[in-house]
Formats: structure tokens, sequence, C-alpha cells
């Protein structure tokens, strides 16, 4: 990258080692580093970082910090430019190994964009957030007295919470990855993937195919409940039922006896001579099935242990469409034929694949599933600098969307993120898009 560049991501080493048209910008047309003298033939599978559950804690009321005029940090060599500052507060220093290492690639990636995407005159502050409450409000605080103009991140919903209390009394619009949207409004943003806009998408998709009986299996967490609850609900817009649900919390022996409580006794295993007719025909719902379709909201290795159980219990793929989420973005999972033929809805996988290639020219390593989010954001933040409207909630609530290297997407005044997401079905030799994601939310038609 040029010199210029590297000099505008301000202090980010130092820092970590211390401790009527449509307004899109067209992220995914033309992801390339030729400036940079190398490039990728090849798309690098996706990597998978186990961070801790999204789970918000309530925060001790504290102090309403005390927002005065900020002078604007200008470094030496962007002396009478006219700046735009994009801070971006990341947890570099948390004791989650997980969390580190994805901070670092959601950096890495935004400096990508910043490259790739930004004029001359945005500069981008990293903070550290080192992953507690605390530290969030004080990289906010510092954030503020830099003269941010807009704040990237935090990771986490906690930290989305303490650091929005700062932002809104600094009218500063935080675009965060969280996907606890009790942590969005009043200018908090969440760029994430929802996983209730995953199961909206699976379930309608579903109840085009003729589904009208879905099941539950999965885990009693935070995130399980928010699947569970997001299912019973878009099942029921459609016209359809949730009728069964099995809920389980702990290892491999919780979840076999969760498959059993949800299916033992349900279904008559079908015959090899049935197997093989149901494989050469056109997958249509069992009219007179317990259940049609059931949502599995678990990924890696727990995921390849809920498709055998299931079939234990004679829940056979071939007659039940197992739905899933986000989680199952992992190409890991293409070898556990039980999941063969289920179906989850994700962002458009070309484009991403693309972006990983460029990430791995530019770092020499992986990129993982979330780092396209800090390319997004920070590719926004350039969009915005450049509009008339500069970085005031109706430009980032623009309701004409932004496409970005995860396809489409846009932000009501809830904060609260719509993403226009594509419907994969699992097959042995990889992920078979079966509907596109659209292009456009006016109309959002499938």
């Amino acid at each position: 990258m040029t010199s210029d560049v590297a000099l505008r991501v301000f202090g980010a080493a130092d820092r970590m080692t211390q401790k009527g048209g449509v307004r899109l910008f067209a992220i995914i047309a033309a992801l390339t580093l030729s400036a940079c003298g190398t490039t990728a033939t090849t798309p690098p599978p996706p990597v998978v970082v186990e961070l801790p559950p999204q789970i918000t804690t309530p925060v001790e009321p504290v102090e309403e910090p005390v927002i005065d005029e900020a002078v604007g940090l200008v470094p030496p060599h962007m002396a009478g430019r006219d700046t735009a500052r994009i801070a971006i507060l990341l947890p570099f220093s948390s004791d989650n190994a997980g969390a580190r290492a994805e901070s670092l690639r959601l950096l890495r990636a935004a400096e990508l964009a910043l490259f790739e995407r930004a004029g001359s005159n945005l500069l981008l502050i990293p903070k550290d957030t080192q992953g507690t409450a605390e530290g969030a409000r004080a990289a906010a605080m510092a954030a503020f007295e830099d003269g941010a103009d807009m704040i990237i991140g935090p990771l986490f919903g906690q930290s989305v919470t303490v650091v929005g209390q700062v932002a809104r009394r600094a009218n500063i619009p935080v675009i965060a990855f969280s996907t606890d949207t009790a942590t969005a409004g009043n200018g908090v943003y969440l760029l994430s993937f929802p996983p209730e806009l995953e199961v909206a998408r699976v379930v309608e998709y579903a109840s085009r195919q003729g589904v009208q009986r879905y099941a539950y299996l999965g885990p009693q967490s935070r995130y399980g409940m928010a699947v569970n609850t997001a299912l019973r609900t878009n099942a029921e817009l459609t016209g359809a039922q949730l009728t069964s649900e099995a809920f389980y919390t702990g290892d491999v022996e919780a979840m076999a006896s969760a498959s059993s409580r949800l299916a033992r006794g349900v279904f008559e295993p079908i015959t090899p001579e049935e197997a093989l007719v149901l494989r050469q025909s056109e997958w249509v719902p069992h009219a007179n099935a317990p259940f049609q379709a059931v949502m599995l909201p678990e990924g890696s290795t727990r995921l390849r242990t809920l498709g055998p159980l299931l079939i234990s219990q004679a829940v056979d793929p071939l007659v039940v469409r197992f739905l899933g989420t986000g989680l199952w973005n992992d190409e890991d999972l293409l070898r556990e034929p039980a999941l063969h033929g289920g179906w989850f809805a994700g962002p458009d996988r070309a484009s991403h694949e693309r972006f990983e290639q460029s990430y791995e020219a530019a770092y020499g390593s992986r990129a993982s599933n979330i780092a396209s989010l800090g390319y997004d954001a920070l590719a926004l933040a350039a969009h915005l600098e450049g509009g008339e409207l500069g970085f005031s909630r109706e430009a980032i609530e623009d309701p004409e969307g932004f496409l970005g290297i995860d396809g489409l997407f846009r932000f009501s005044s809830s904060g609260v993120i719509e993403r226009g997401l594509a419907i994969y079905e699992v097959q042995s030799r990889g992920f078979r898009e079966i509907e596109p994601a659209p292009l456009t939310f006016d109309p959002l038609a499938y």
C-alpha cells in the first residue's frame, strides 16, 4: 500500500502494541490490489473464529460524561486538509484470544477499504476497548477528544451500550458489529447479521415451497431463543405454525436427549426403496408429516453432531428439510451427509470470495467470516464523507441502501440493519445458490 495510506491509519501499530439515483457505493465491482503487486487466484476457505456469546449484562449507571468541544486530531502529514476522522473501537487487548484475533482482522479489512475506497483526507484512528465496558467508555471518550466524525465498532453488545451513551451526547454516529438489537437506535447502527434476519429469509423461502409446519431443535441460549422466537413469528406471518420444539443446555448427551424428546416415535424409518425414489425426485413437503422442516441454529462441530442425532430418530432429511442460520456458512459442514439438502440464508458468496482474495493478497493470511464488516463499515464512511449530507443520520438511513461486500443493506431509524440475502443449499461439493440475493430494496422481491 502507499505510504500516505499507511500514515492515515493513525497510531495503529504503536497503540496496539502498548496494550433519484440510487446511492450505492460499488464495493464489489473492483476488489483488486494491483497497486500492491500481488494477486490471489483461489478463494481461501472461511476461517471460523470462536468468540464468546454476545450476552448483554446490565451496566451499572455512571455519571454522564461531560462533552466539550473537541479539538480534533490532525497528524502532521495531513495538516491543511479538510480531514474526516473515523475511529474504530475494538478489543485489541481483550483477555479472549479469539476476540483479539478478530479485532486485528476487522482492522485490517478497514485498512483495505481505506486503501481502495477512501480519499486522501480520511483518517482512521484505532482505539482499544480492552474487551470491557470501562475500556469501551474510555475509548469512546478518546475518540471524541480526537474529533471523530464517526465511530466504527465495538464488537460486543455490552461495549456498544456504553459507547452509545458517549456517542449520543457528542452527536457521533456509531456503526457497531454486535448482533444484539437491544443496543441499537438513536444514532447507533448495527452492521451485523442478526439471526432474526436469516430466519425470516429462510422461512419466507420455505413457505413458498409449501412448508406449513416447523420444528425447533437448538440451545436454550440467548442466540437460540432469538432464533426460536423469530421462527415462531415468521412461521405465523406466512400462515404456518411452529408445532414442535426441544431445547438443550450442555454437551452431546443433552443434545441427544433433546433430539429424542422432539422426534422419538414421530416418524417411521423409510425403506431403501423409498429413499431411492426420494433422491430421484424434487423435494415436496409431506402433507401428513408432524413437521416438514426443522430449524437447527448451531454451527461447526455441534451442528455436525446434531444432524446425525436427528437421523437416529428417523428424522430423515429426504423427508424433513433441515434449516439453518448464518452459522451454517462454513465449508467444513459439507463433509456431513446428514446436512446435505439443508437450506440457510446468507450473503452473496461470490462477492465475499473476491474480498477474501484481496485480503489474503494484502496481508498473507485469511480473512474471517465477519472481517468483511470492517471493510463495509469503512467503505460506508468513505461514501458518506463524499456526500452532501455527510455523516448525518439522514444519510446513514438512506432508504435506497448501500451495496457492500456482503450485498445489499440499509439501516432503519431504529438502528437495526436490513439485508438482502440469498438462499443456499448444502451439497457434498459446495453450497449451491438456489435463490439469489436482491440488488435493490425497491421493491424487495425474490
